[in-house]
This record gives C-alpha cells, sequence and structure tokens, in this order.
C-alpha cells in the first residue's frame, strides 16, 4: 500500500532507522523529490545516495511503493511527473490503469494533471479533481519548492508528515505522531 513521507524545509530528514524500515515494509521500488534532486528506481543503494544530496533548508516528498498496480519496474515508481508538478500516491484510486501503469499514474496523466493546466497548480480546479479520484488516498505533489498534501496524513515529532505508519513496529522504539488531515491541498513549506 505504500508509504509517503514528507520532509518539509527547514527539517531535517526522518533518522536511517525510519527511512530503512519504511523501504523493507515497501521494497517494490523508492524515490524522492526535492527542488535539487530526483530519484526513483528499485535500488535501495542508488535512493540512499540521493537521499544524502537532499539539503535540510528544502522540502522533500519521499515515496517507498508496495505494489498494487503495474509491474516492479522503475517507470511505476513514485514520483511520477507531467510537466514541472511532481506527484506520490499512497492507496487504492477506484480508476481504471492504463496498460501496465499504475492507477496513480492514470489518475494524475488523466484527471489531475489536464486539470492543473487549464486551472493551476494549487487551484479550486485542481482540488475538485483530486477529489474525484482521491477516495481515501493520501497524495503529495511538488511544484518547485511549494509542497500540498491531501488527505490524512500523520505528523511525526520529528516535524515530517507520514501517510501510514504501517512500517512502525520496525523501527523499535515509538515517538509521538498525531493526525493531521490535510483538506485540499493544504500547504506545508
Amino acid at each position: 500500500m505504500c508509504v509517503i513521507i514528507v520532509k518539509p524545509a527547514g527539517v531535517k530528514m526522518p533518522s536511517n532507522e525510519i527511512i530503512n524500515a519504511a523501504y523493507h515494509t515497501n521494497p517494490h521500488g523508492c524515490g524522492l523529490i526535492s527542488p535539487s534532486v530526483f530519484y526513483k528506481g528499485l535500488s535501495y543503494r542508488s535512493f540512499k545516495k540521493h537521499l544524502q544530496r537532499v539539503r535540510e533548508d528544502e522540502p522533500c516528498i519521499i515515496h517507498f511503493r508496495l505494489a498494487t498496480h503495474g509491474s516492479i519496474k522503475r517507470a511505476n515508481c513514485h514520483p511520477f511527473d507531467r510537466g514541472d508538478v511532481w506527484f506520490a500516491h499512497n492507496g487504492i484510486l477506484n480508476i481504471q490503469p492504463m496498460g501496465d501503469m499504475t492507477d496513480s499514474e492514470t489518475a494524475l496523466q488523466k484527471v489531475i494533471y489536464p486539470a492543473i493546466v487549464k486551472y493551476g497548480y494549487g487551484s479550486e480546479g485542481m482540488n475538485v479533481a483530486v477529489a474525484k479520484v482521491i477516495g481515501y488516498s493520501k497524495f503529495a505533489f511538488m511544484q518547485g519548492d511549494d509542497v500540498r498534501l491531501y488527505g490524512d496524513f500523520i505528523t511525526g515529532d520529528d516535524g515530517c508528515y507520514y501517510s501510514n505508519l504501517r512500517f512502525m513496529p520496525f523501527v523499535g522504539w515509538q515517538r509521538n505522531y498525531r493526525r493531521s488531515a490535510y483538506d485540499m491541498g493544504s500547504l506545508i513549506t
């Protein structure tokens, strides 16, 4: 079912323990996007090298995949991009994937990005398009350094946002987390 971790600008990266547990619980691909670094693929070693290049003063969206739609390959790893907009998804969408694409990429390509082109990133039109497909899922978008979250993210005491905590039993210690519902693209940068 995947996990999204969002590190806001000015916040330290989650611990290696958290990153490792999130990957090992969702081992079908990994990716990240910040204003200066991009990676997506199947190599956790390459992912970790790219993650080290993300600066503390910039936001970062991290995604670890647990495949539900689409085969396990680099093209189906998140984040997906259209134009200058990046997208990561956690959940299952009620949409028919195109070919071997994921439900996430299909929704971005067919529903969400056309609304962004027509109405603008962060617009009410984008919010309406997201609302048509999101269901109980969680979405993270980035354009430049503007990050927007949709869905019920969890705020960690480390200042990061988590789409779920299924990986936490593998961390070995507990932290304080609280639910943070993000309605229609709350801005976190």
